[in-house]
């Protein structure tokens, strides 16, 4: 029976209160956690939340305890208590109606459901609400009873957060179209973009050409083969979301009454486990279909309305775009034929326009230096790399790490089986004990020479517990700073037997790279006496890291791609992401050198190699 004469919540409790103050999940979850709180909060044996809906009261969740009688309690009526509660906004004590000894107190809760109507009802001995104080009835029931009123709040106005975050959402899309001049890079912009906002894998948009619907636009791809039948699939599922002019979600939903025939084709085609499509409706006519897909995480009602949010805002641009688009090209194209014409005459006038082209870029090939710069490949070191190696012959007993993984100093890495150990020290106990009796046993008996030989045993059984000690608490192979784990993957090890010596786990700190940038031989003499070039790695395409060559190997190595010299180099600005074995593409500035040089210089060593005197 748990007893209190005071309440008090710590910093846990208050924190837990908090949390579900906070609770973003649905009401049933929120009446369930709700409801266990406060039988653990107040140290009610059982507790309930109820609502009165139609005249009858209903459960919302109840918090039954070890040594309570949950069918007494679920069973009790609440009549005329609750009814005062309700009139008086309090709470109210009523004895238990199928027990002796025990208590009900009825609670108001404000907010819930239906806030005048809402009870916490929790079951007490009769001797805990007598050694409450006034704590429990000033501030801690008040806190509980706040808690529902408080979450709705909190709900609401999370879903006006959504809901402004949406609107805002497509506001900032329609900004992105906005600044498109043109059809195709507009569309190009929406579904980039919808891709980055909505993590998905790709978006596609479909624009009507009657009497169907055409890809115009594929996130990630400039380009794509029409015929592919991939495409027509697509294209397909489009038709079939612009037919019916409502959204399409796949899965579909067990309440939707829609066909999803295409869609189920194009995700079995496609490999796509979820799919949504939105209409683009202008003064209430399709005039496009934006498809989504994701292989993971699947849509959901709030996206399919922020995506249709965001459909209705810029289907108007987008139909204003292809409009003028496809009237201004032709006019572009037919305005400059004429002007041209004048000075070339009227026949062949693009022939000669590409003539004349053609002539100016070969001049330029062939006349204008720019920058050049040798491309090879890198890899990522450290400048310490730490071997962690087993401490003593045994057996691999659990890893907590593999390659990749960031680590700190004192983490535990690999954990070696100390059963034996364990079993060793016992025994070695045992022999302590054994010499000590043996020992003051002879100095009772005040024989010197047996004492003096217990007394070593002793001191000899004591050392070898030491090295037990000093071996079970290597057991643990820990890191000796923060790093990264470059090589260790030990998961398919566990059991298996290891070597005193043996590296387990190879650790890297996480300051202090060099770049080692493999040249290949051919392209050796082009580096030259130039330190200086850019690095971009392959995780991170997108940002280039200068960088200065310090070493220069003296003699090359055989490798897969032939000979090649290793460069080391020294990066000038790094990055939190960079890890040890990262690789990419680095590129060392060689002077200039013109586009017909650089198009044909391969092609001319091929020659020379195999044609000198």
């Amino acid at each position: 029976m748990s007893s209190f004469k005071s309440v008090s919540l710590d910093r846990a409790q208050l924190e837990a209160l908090q949390r579900l103050r906070q609770f973003a999940g649905g009401p049933p979850a929120f009446w369930s956690q709700f409801t266990e709180l406060a039988q653990r909060l107040t140290g009610a044996q059982q507790a309930r939340c109820v609502v009165q809906l139609n005249g009858a009261w209903s459960l919302l969740a109840t918090a039954p305890s070890p040594g309570a009688n949950p069918r007494a309690f679920l069973q009790k009526s609440l009549g005329e208590a609750a009814q005062k509660a309700l009139g008086e906004g309090s709470s109210v004590v009523v004895p238990a109606e199928f027990e002796e000894g025990a208590q009900h107190l009825l609670q108001v809760l404000h907010g819930g459901d239906n806030a005048a109507q809402c009870l916490l009802e929790l079951r007490f001995a009769a001797e805990q609400l007598e050694q409450v104080d006034a704590s429990f009835w000033g501030e801690l029931l008040p806190l509980i009873a706040d808690t529902p009123e408080i979450y709705q709040k909190n709900l609401e106005a999370a879903r006006n957060r959504f809901e402004s975050a949406r609107m805002q959402e497509a506001l900032d899309v329609l900004a992105i179209v906005n600044q498109q001049p043109k059809f195709a890079p507009a569309s190009m912009a929406l579904v980039n973009e919808l891709t980055s906002r909505l993590e998905a894998e790709r978006a596609c948009l479909g624009w009507v050409k009657d009497p169907y619907v055409r890809v115009v636009a594929l996130s990630g791809t400039e380009k794509f083969e029409r015929k592919m039948q991939i495409l027509q699939t697509l294209e397909a599922a489009m038709e079939e979301c612009r037919d019916q002019d409502e959204e399409l979600l796949w899965p579909a939903p067990s309440d939707s009454q829609a066909i999803y025939h295409d869609h189920e084709a194009y995700a079995r085609d496609s490999g796509s486990d979820y799919l949504i499509s939105v209409p683009l409706r202008c003064q209430g006519e399709s005039v496009g279909v934006l498809t989504l897909e994701r292989e993971k995480k699947p849509f959901t009602q709030e996206d399919a309305w922020g995506l249709r949010v965001i459909a209705d805002q810029v289907a108007p641009r987008l139909k204003d775009l292809r409009h003028q688009s496809r009237w201004f090209g032709a006019r572009w194209a037919s305005s400059w034929r004429k002007g041209l014409a004048r000075f070339l005459s009227p026949r062949h006038t693009w022939l000669k326009v590409g003539a004349i082209v053609g002539s100016a870029v070969l001049l330029f090939c062939l006349l204008v230096p720019l920058p050049y710069r040798v491309s090879s490949t890198f890899v990522l070191r450290p400048e310490s790399l730490v071997h962690m190696p087993a401490p003593f012959d045994g057996f691999i007993a659990s890893t907590n790490v593999r390659p990749g993984d960031f680590v700190q100093a004192g983490q535990v890495l690999v954990a070696l089986n100390d059963r034996d150990l364990l079993l060793e020290r016992a025994e070695t106990l045992g022999e302590i004990r054994r010499f000590q009796a043996q020992s003051e046993l002879s100095e009772a008996n005040r024989d010197l020479a047996d004492l003096r030989i217990s007394q070593a045993r002793l001191l000899q059984a004591q050392a070898r517990l030491d090295l037990l000690e000093h071996r079970l608490a290597r057991s643990e192979i820990r890191a000796p700073f923060d790093g990264v784990v470059v090589q260790g993957d030990l998961r398919e090890r566990i059991g298996a037997p290891v070597q005193q010596g043996e590296v387990l786990v190879q650790i890297s700190e996480l300051e202090g790279f060099y770049l080692q940038i493999r040249v290949p031989e051919r392209d050796i003499d082009l580096v030259g006496d130039n330190r200086s070039g850019s690095v971009v790695f392959a995780s991170r395409p997108d940002m280039q890291f200068p960088f200065v060559v310090t070493a220069v190997a003296p003699s090359a190595r055989i490798a897969d791609e032939g000979n090649v010299f290793a460069l080391r180099a020294s990066l000038l600005e790094h990055a939190e992401w960079m890890t040890p074995g990262m690789t990419g593409v680095a590129k060392i500035d060689s002077g200039k050198r013109t586009l017909a040089w650089r198009a044909t210089h391969r092609i001319v060593d091929f020659i020379r190699m195999r044609i000198w005197f």
